[in-house]
């Protein structure tokens, strides 16, 4: 939210410089984004009055003027617009003047007539996107004055996060009220005053609340004799300073209101209401509006509209219908303001694509009590601007009041919890600056009444953090606090976590964060199995990419290696370690599981002056997944994968025993293409709860061998379908206490060994710590293993 000093000294003096106002703001927890300063790129511009306009004598658009700022004769200048006339106020550039955009000002002619500066429309000095003609003045601009002090942009402009939490922030009143409490300032809220006259509202419409529920109150009043015209300069230039633009008097009005409340207005043209009354309810299914962006949208069963006799005419809390839109012909207004459920405008606002002004405020949770206070202003200042008439009464639909909350605050809890003794005087003192009611108190505690408005006070650590804040986090002393001794250990795996994200990084991988929200579109992309469709769906997600919690680490990885490639990253290696979920039965909480996550893409080597560099492959990956498990201290069995996230062929599932642990291999060419990358990527997950619960045995040492080694080398012909890894662990077995190694150094498929058949040559490595190898030895071993391949697999030696 934009806030202009200059308007926030209508409810509060503030009389310290904009650096620490920016400071204290931000220790009161009210996050400065920026700090602007309105027109400091516009210099040397007056308020000029235009004294004569005569042709150009050789360009028929062009006209001839004579403007007076203030100086010994007035100034001759050139220009093309047609919406001026004798006697009006401009803003004018002088000679030396600069413009937003960099803009110079300088003497020049103009079809031979010399022009001494410029006259210049609203979006010259940067108050609108879009003008025709030149900006007109009040008739009581003073000639001569800086345009800046006259239109307001000698202000600054502070702008604010507002947190999701403090609903009351989102107005000009509430960052007054806390900047009052942090001074000891007086408030200032603006008095109304109505007179009313007419015949009664009840006697003209009514309204008819159906959903009381996501509407608990809605208020009106009716305003006749409406003058639709332009808003004063100084309500234009509140609103350009808090980011508005302005329409019309009674649109401004509603928007100053909304600015300076929090509360959300609507105009309704009275006149154009089917029956001239009011219906909130819930719209039928596929029921049609055509809302004020000029979109023609369509409403579900289980949004809440207000309606007149027949059709909608505004969506409630997000944004009004432009068939009963306030223009220069309306004569009559209806003016709501009202209190909508925030779940149920949030649901609207995300259902229909539409984020709002109203919206945002009412899904925070608006305040109930102001909804009275911002229609009378708002009908006050739309009589004193627009001239009109407000009928007698006030329609209002609130069966249900709210009732306030109450909370006691013993002061020695502010104690225990700040470690700051306050005294409990200064305790009160700071609750009630901040607008809470004092029910009760004594030497030990107090009782308050919560303002409706604080939806985030309701118990007596949200009453100390108010105290905390308002007596300064800079004044509370740094101390330890106390630990308690226990026996229980509440992270038991955070050294073993923490000790093996360093062993990542060790292998060259670089550690990646991804938010833990997902979505179904993004699993399908994936090419998951089904199971990872079963999500946990969020009922308030930040967006519809973020709807669900994450059943898998491995969509995000793959976003990471292909995002990381298209913007030209020549090697991707990375690892995540988070948490994935999936639902439970009933209401029990969902289930979740810790994973590890590892993505490899790009080049495994750069080039190098003796070698080119070399892409990464599929046992890159299978090594990188060999080097997890022997950290923990296991041995996988890899078998084939049906994952059709991976590329047949090049994918494994990892197994350790009876467990399946993981699943790895390259990223399927469709999935891929699905996430904008033609590159190879490559992605494992494995459970790291599962490897958690494995410990490596005690490192073994042996003495450096005296004997040489015996090296053998063994072909055999099996089915083509048999996995190579088989052959290599049954060998392994086989070989008797002299194996020292095995490995694959050769697979071959050909018509030399037969249609559905391959060879795989194996090297053998014996060795003893006694003696020298016979081959007599070794060729024994050998037997053994040729034979058990023979038993299992029908292998035959080539």
């Amino acid at each position: 939210m934009r806030i202009s000093l200059s308007w926030l000294q209508e409810y509060v003096d503030i009389d310290v410089t904009v650096e620490e106002l920016a400071h204290q703001m931000t220790m009161l927890g009210l996050e400065i984004e920026s700090i602007e300063q309105l027109g400091e790129d516009v210099q040397e511009v007056y308020v000029g009055q235009i004294v004569a306009i005569e042709p150009h004598p050789d360009a028929d658009k062009i006209v001839v003027c004579q403007t007076d700022v203030g100086g010994d004769a007035p100034l001759q200048i050139c220009c093309g617009a047609k919406n001026m006339k004798v006697g009006d106020k401009v803003p004018t550039a002088v000679v030396g003047a600069t413009l937003p955009g960099g803009f110079a000002i300088a003497r020049r002619k103009m079809r031979g007539v010399e022009s001494q500066g410029m006259m210049c429309a609203a979006q010259e000095i940067g108050l609108a996107d879009e003008t025709d003609g030149l900006l007109i003045l009040e008739e009581d601009a003073t000639v001569g004055e800086d345009i800046r002090v006259h239109l307001g942009l000698d202000d600054v402009v502070l702008e604010i996060e507002v947190t999701p939490n403090r609903a009351d922030w989102a107005s000009m009143i509430g960052v007054a009220r806390e900047l009052a409490a942090c001074y000891g300032k007086e408030l200032r809220i603006p008095e109304v005053a109505l007179v009313e006259q007419g015949p009664a509202i009840e006697t003209v419409t009514s309204v008819t609340v159906e959903d009381t529920e996501r509407c608990p109150r809605y208020m009106g009043r009716l305003l006749h004799d409406v003058q639709v015209g332009p808003s004063p300069e100084w309500l234009c230039n509140y609103l350009i300073a808090a980011g508005q633009r302005p329409i019309n008097n009674i649109v401004d009005v509603t928007n100053f209101v909304l600015l300076e409340t929090g509360q959300p207005l609507h105009a309704f043209d009275f006149e154009k209401l089917a029956e001239k009354r009011i219906v909130v309810r819930t719209a039928t299914q596929d029921e049609p509006i055509n809302t004020l962006d000029g979109e023609a949208r369509k409403l579900s069963d289980d949004m809440l509209v207000i309606a007149d006799a027949k059709v909608p005419q505004c969506v409630a809390g997000v944004m009004g219908g432009a068939d009963s839109e306030v223009g220069e012909g309306t004569t009559t207004i209806f003016l709501e303001s009202a209190f909508f459920h925030p779940a149920s405008v949030r649901k609207t606002s995300r259902g229909l694509g539409l984020i709002s002004e109203s919206s945002q405020r009412f899904q925070r949770g608006a305040d109930p009590e102001m909804a009275a206070y911002a229609l009378d202003r708002a009908a006050q200042m739309i009589q004193e601007l627009a001239s009109a008439k407000i009928a007698e009464g006030v329609i209002d639909a609130y069966p249900e009041p709210f009732v306030p909350r109450e909370v006691t605050l013993p002061y020695a809890r502010t104690l225990r919890l700040l470690g700051v003794d306050i005294a409990p005087e200064q305790q009160r003192a700071i609750i009630e600056s901040l607008g809470f009611e004092m029910l009760h108190h004594d030497d030990t505690a107090m009782k308050v009444e919560v303002p409706l408005r604080r939806h985030d006070v309701s118990m007596e650590a949200d009453l100390i953090e108010e105290i905390a804040r308002l007596y300064n986090f800079d004044n509370i002393p740094v101390s330890l606090p106390r630990a308690r001794k226990c026996e229980k250990v509440f992270a038991p795996n955070e050294q073993r976590i923490r000790a093996f994200r360093h062993y990542l990084v060790s292998l060259g991988l670089t550690e990646l964060y991804n938010w833990s929200f997902s979505n179904d579109d993004e699993v399908q992309r994936a090419a998951l199995p089904a199971s990872y469709r079963t999500m946990v769906v969020l009922e308030n997600p930040l967006s519809e990419k973020q709807a669900t919690m994450r059943s898998s680490i491995i969509p995000a990885l793959i976003g990471n290696g292909a995002r990381n490639l298209n913007y030209g990253v020549t090697s991707v290696r990375g690892f995540e370690l988070g948490p994935v979920f999936a639902p439970s039965d009933g209401d029990e909480l969902p289930t979740q599981g810790n994973r590890v996550a590892l993505v490899l893409a790009g080049e495994m080597e750069g080039a190098h002056w003796s070698r080119s560099a070399r892409a990464v492959d599929f046992y890159d990956m299978k090594g990188l997944v060999e080097s997890v498990l022997e950290h923990f201290g296991v041995v996988g069995k890899l078998e084939e994968s049906d994952w059709e996230t991976f590329q047949g062929g090049q994918r494994a599932a990892v197994r350790v025993g009876k467990h399946v642990v993981g699943t790895f291999g390259r990223v399927a060419s469709a999935v891929a293409r699905a996430f904008e990358c033609d590159r190879p990527l490559y992605v494992a997950e494995l459970d790291l709860d599962w490897l958690l619960t494995k410990r490596p045995g005690a490192t073994q040492f042996q003495t450096v061998p005296t004997f040489p080694p015996s090296a053998r080398d063994l072909a055999v012909v099996v089915d083509s379908v048999v996995p190579a890894g088989e052959l290599l662990e049954k060998a392994a077995q086989s070989g008797g206490k002299l194996l020292r190694s095995v490995d694959i150094f050769d697979i071959f498929e050909g018509e030399q060994v037969g249609v559905g058949k391959k060879s795989v040559a194996l090297n053998l490595v014996f060795q003893s710590d006694e003696r020298t190898l016979t081959d007599k030895d070794t060729q024994k071993a050998v037997d053994k293993v040729l034979k058990r391949l023979k038993h299992e697999y029908k292998a035959e030696l080539r």
